[in-house]
């Protein structure tokens, strides 16, 4: 499962409007992308083979810098920070990622690349909802899980964008969720597990008056399981899947 009082529109409006001298010379270069999100996320909660499912909007920002995007034949790299939130009636969504990619590429024909990237990462969110149950109880649910990655990638350049498309998976390991109810907390293990996820992005180097700009349509999926031999740890699995939208100013 998957953060103050400036917008993330607001915040990009400011970045906008004192970036245009910033934009690396060379659309080959590493470039840091800032910039806003928008997701959709359905969670569905499976006990017994009965399912129950909730669809849940969040935004929020994100950051990455490196030469995944904009490199050329050899080593690339990037290293990112993202952030959600949503308040709904009486419950927080939160959730935030930090990760690193790794990687080679090697170029088909003088506009076309495929590379191969590994990396790793750590993924954090946490529902809070008060006012629960006869004795409106306060409960927080954290969940926390560092990851490995691994994915495959093909960029198409030119002088005025850059198309990428990355498929690949995390593999959660060592996660796990923490309840706490009225400051009585218990913690368990949730089983490693392979997420597979999907990103389409384009850099528009000219962008909006010169100004370039990054769009990304993404996709996750992400399972928990307990760790647990019990019976209802056996009979119940929860997962989430997210598709969003990145849009930032890169430079």
């Amino acid at each position: 499962m998957q953060l103050s009082s400036i917008t993330p529109k607001a915040t990009l409006a400011l970045c906008l409007a004192g970036a245009s001298q910033a934009y690396a010379d060379s659309v080959t270069d590493p470039i840091s992308t800032f910039g806003v999100i928008a997701s959709h996320n359905q969670y569905k909660l499976t006990v017994d083979d009965e399912s129950d499912k909730e669809r849940l909007n969040q935004g929020g920002l994100f950051y990455h810098f490196g030469n995944k995007l904009t490199g050329q034949e050899g080593f690339i790299y990037q290293a990112g920070i993202e952030g959600q939130y949503r308040d709904k009636d009486d419950v927080e969504y939160k959730s935030a990622r930090a990760d690193i990619d790794l990687g080679l590429r090697a170029a088909l024909s003088t506009n076309n690349y495929v590379d191969v990237i590994v990396g790793g990462g750590y993924d954090w969110g946490r529902i809070e909802q008060d006012d629960v149950g006869p004795l409106d109880s306060n409960v927080k649910l954290t969940s926390k899980s560092p990851f490995a990655k691994a994915g495959l990638g093909y960029n198409y350049l030119t002088p005025d964008y850059t198309l990428r498309l990355e498929v690949g998976a995390r593999y959660s390991i060592n996660s796990e969720a923490r309840l706490k109810v009225d400051g009585d907390s218990d913690s368990v293990d949730l089983k490693d597990k392979v997420n597979p996820y999907g990103e389409l992005t384009m850099l528009w180097n000219k962008g909006i008056n010169n100004l370039p700009i990054s769009t990304s349509l993404y996709y996750t999926q992400t399972r928990y399981e307990l760790d647990s031999n019990s019976a209802i740890a056996e009979r119940s699995k929860l997962k989430q899947e997210q598709v969003g939208l990145r849009v930032g100013l890169a430079f």
